[in-house]
């Protein structure tokens, strides 16, 4: 009886993985599908790379050059008087590995690879939605199937920030503090907000101090006397700072990448005001919001949910996603969608949500897959600017 008992378990966590491994790949699928179908009714070109290239939107371009060409050393006249700098340099450099071994053209390569890190991301998220797998399957779906799928599946920093991000919280869950810092360094050189992970990880040591009995005023002290601790914390920020490196060397600016947001239009300014200013851009016809409108929503949605991960006392993860969002929320609301939808804990969190129940499970499941279609013909067109 033991042995069929244990016969039977192993063959219940086989499945088990099987699973695991199976929901993301469908989801790729059958948002490969849908996306393609959305290219297919607005372009009269059916080939993949066509695709591939119709799905690279805005900033997109600045990582297939930064791939290609590297940085500038400086402006150039009647070419670029703004400057790649701003863009981080980890997943054009993956990306460019990657084609000086494969003959494919660049944003092919990326297409794939894009494709590839944000199922790797479905992966790592298995044990961080506590292995609900009406909550796995939620999420899968909106990274791969979902209305904002073709941020994570085309050349921009997301498919790589979720994927980091999230390792960065499971290495956090299994208290491997080191493993936490590696990711958080390479965090750092996908995105700028990449740095602040290193709070969720001093905040974690912080808990776990605690838990053990340790009063407030004695944790630097006793922070201070873990070097393995002090060495997981001091590599986070190495990739921002081997960036900021490179950039005093060659273009004799280590803060090129904010100096130069001001060519983009980003000046600094106060977060409230700039969502009022998006809360008041009422279209001049019609009942849609407007583009401003959808940012300034999204802002404030991503700040109430970061009040949830608060009030769920996941508070590492809950001050990482809200300064990722009032960061770029000082200068203006650009891109405030892409940044909000690609904060892994919080895309987790309205997974584990809607899983609550299966009526919500199923309503989201259609959603996700029904939106996929029409913003993904919205993302083409260029109707979506700002997100």
């Amino acid at each position: 009886m033991a042995l069929e008992g244990a016969a039977r378990a192993n063959i219940g966590i086989r499945i088990m993985i099987v699973t695991v491994v199976a929901v993301p790949l469908l989801f790729a699928l059958s948002g490969l599908a849908i996306r393609y179908a959305a290219f297919a009714s607005v372009s009269s070109d059916t080939g993949f790379a066509a695709y591939a290239q119709a799905l690279c939107r805005w900033d997109c371009a600045w990582y297939v050059d930064i791939s290609e060409k590297g940085y500038e050393r400086f402006p150039i006249p009647n070419a670029s008087n703004v400057g790649r700098w701003g863009f981080f340099p980890l997943y054009p450099l993956l990306v460019a590995a990657i084609r000086s071994v494969l003959p494919f053209p660049t944003i092919l390569i990326a297409t794939i690879t894009s494709l590839a890190l944000s199922y790797a991301a479905c992966l790592v998220a298995w044990p961080l939605v506590g292995k609900n797998m009406r909550a796995y399957v939620l999420y899968c779906a909106f990274l791969l199937s979902g209305p904002f799928s073709f941020h994570f599946t085309t050349f921009l920093s997301e498919p790589l920030f979720v994927l980091l991000t999230s390792c960065v919280f499971l290495a956090l869950k299994r208290s491997n503090h080191l493993a936490a810092g590696v990711a958080s360094a390479l965090l750092s050189a996908t995105r700028l907000v990449g740095v602040l992970a290193v709070f969720a990880t001093v905040i974690h040591m912080y808990e776990e101090y605690r838990a053990k009995g340790g009063s407030i005023v004695a944790f630097p002290r006793w922070l201070l006397g873990r070097p393995d601790l002090l060495v997981a914390i001091f590599i986070s920020p190495a990739g921002l700072f081997a960036y900021m490196l490179f950039l005093y060397l060659t273009v004799g600016d280590g803060f090129a990448f904010l100096h130069i947001q001001r060519a983009f239009g980003r000046v600094a300014g106060n977060p409230l005001l700039f969502l009022w200013d998006g809360l008041s851009y009422h279209p001049n016809a019609g009942w849609l919001p407007t583009a401003p409108q959808w940012s300034a929503m999204t802002a404030i949605a991503g700040l109430a949910l970061c009040l949830v991960l608060g009030a769920r006392r996941q508070y590492g993860a809950a001050l990482f996603c809200a300064v990722s969002i009032i960061l770029p929320l000082t200068t203006n609301l650009a891109s405030m969608v892409r940044y909000v939808v690609g904060l892994a804990p919080l895309a987790i969190l309205v997974a584990v949500l809607l899983s609550a129940s299966k009526l919500t499970f199923v309503a989201a499941l259609a959603l996700f897959l029904a939106a996929c279609y029409f913003m993904t013909v919205a993302w083409i067109g260029g109707y979506l600017a700002l997100v």
